[in-house]
């Protein structure tokens, strides 16, 4: 076992706790690079969960070839946390990023059922030889680390693994990420659902963002995204359990746009 770094962060903690659920549902991976600025590439990792996450514990290793100057995480889904540390160890080629929305007095909520970045991953490509860089999952003894997500049940924490092994991401063909001319809503996909579904929108330029859902009533039941969000297009997974089966509508604003549609849940 090599040497790891040590990372010191309350949310250790919460992460050594023995109740350990494994769950399909959860994901974890990396959304296609592209280049940044000062002749990066640029990989974002992207998380897909079913519940409300209270924390995440990601420890990865990168291969040769490539140094990773940073990790930042502007416009992501966990830009209002408040703890975002990532510990890069270029010599052994990993980094342990931590995750936690409240650590001031100040109450934040834990992050949205939903898919979409949490980080993005800034390399520099020392070897102009390679084609691709490979991220796979780590486990660290000293201290402990591993890809964890960490939920609140109740009064009870638990830890789940999520899907990852390794992945490998292509550097040919890489360039700036491809931005829409018009902001658009797609109709959620599958509808009717049970008792999950993705809503997709584009957006033209970066903008602060809000997707929502309400019940036929006009009652707020979930929101799905509440930041900044990158321009581009943009996919959110919204889990309906706990809610009756009829119609929903779902509502996405921006700073300058608003646009609603209708969706069917069917149980």
């Amino acid at each position: 076992m090599l040497k790891r770094t040590k990372l010191t962060m309350v949310v250790v903690t919460m992460l050594l706790v023995p109740s350990l659920v494994f769950a399909a549902a959860d994901k974890f991976g990396a959304a296609q690079a592209f280049s940044g600025e000062e002749n990066t590439i640029v990989v974002p990792l992207n998380v897909t969960n079913q519940d409300n996450l209270a924390a995440m514990d990601i420890a990865l290793g990168f291969s040769e070839g490539v140094t990773l100057e940073a990790v930042t995480f502007e416009d992501t889904r966990v830009e209002y946390f408040d703890l975002k540390i990532a510990n890069i160890n270029n010599e052994e080629k990993t980094v342990v990023i931590g995750l936690l929305p409240q650590m001031t007095h100040e109450a934040k909520p834990d992050l949205e059922a939903g898919t979409g970045t949490v980080a993005k991953l800034h390399f520099r490509v020392d070897d102009q030889s390679i084609d691709d860089i490979t991220l796979e999952a780590i486990t660290t003894e000293v201290p402990y680390h591993s890809l964890t997500f960490v939920y609140h049940d109740g009064d009870q924490i638990t830890t789940e693994k999520p899907e990852f092994e390794n992945v490998t991401v292509s550097l040919s063909g890489v360039t700036s990420p491809e931005v829409p001319d018009v902001f658009e809503l797609a109709q959620n996909y599958p509808n009717p659902f049970n008792p999950t579904t993705t809503v997709s929108f584009s957006l033209p330029k970066a903008s602060q963002v809000r997707l929502e859902i309400f019940n036929v009533l006009g009652q707020s039941v979930a929101t799905l995204v509440d930041g900044r969000l990158d321009a581009g297009k943009h996919d959110v997974l919204w889990s309906a359990d706990g809610n009756a089966s009829g119609v929903y509508f779902y509502k996405l604003v921006t700073e300058s746009n608003t646009a609603t549609k209708k969706m069917m849940l069917l149980k």
